[in-house]
């Protein structure tokens, strides 16, 4: 008798935490892909590209994984290889990119930029940082152009 008033007790108290936090719309963890781009697209860039995405935060889940895709009139696809989440978006004239995740898990954040010359090597390519906005994963990205 004196455990049955402590369980109705535990039952209306986790049932008013439930009702506390579902009260409100559940929202994305990533930004829904707009019907047009912020800019005029770019068909300087159209081909097939490639390259990867490397892991700055050392959490084992946030492994390296292949990034291939394209680009036509301007509408940039990617996908990562890992999981095969794609991430869509243009391509400015100035080369800078703006891309949305279609994870319905994890909320992808990339950003890029075209660079003529990398540093690092002598090919063009379109590098930038990346980060997982629920959790510990970033680090950094590129891809090239894969017929030069």
């Amino acid at each position: 008798m004196k455990y049955s008033g402590w369980l109705i007790a535990a039952a209306l108290l986790g049932g008013a935490v439930v009702w506390q936090f579902n009260r409100g719309e559940r929202q994305p963890l990533s930004p829904p892909l707009p019907a047009s781009p912020p800019f005029t697209p770019s068909t300087a860039f159209d081909g097939e590209w490639q390259g990867e995405r490397f892991d700055e935060s050392g959490d084992s889940i946030c492994l390296p994984t292949a990034v291939v895709g394209s680009i036509k009139n301007g509408a940039v696809k990617l996908k990562l290889s890992y999981n095969n989440t794609y991430l869509l978006g243009w391509i400015s004239e100035q080369g800078e990119l703006v891309l949305y995740s279609d994870s319905l898990r994890w909320g992808y954040r990339f950003t890029g930029q075209y660079q003529q010359d990398s540093g690092s090597s002598d090919r063009p390519r379109i590098a930038g940082h990346w980060r997982v906005t629920n959790a510990l994963c970033q680090g950094t990205w590129y891809v090239a152009p894969v017929n030069e």
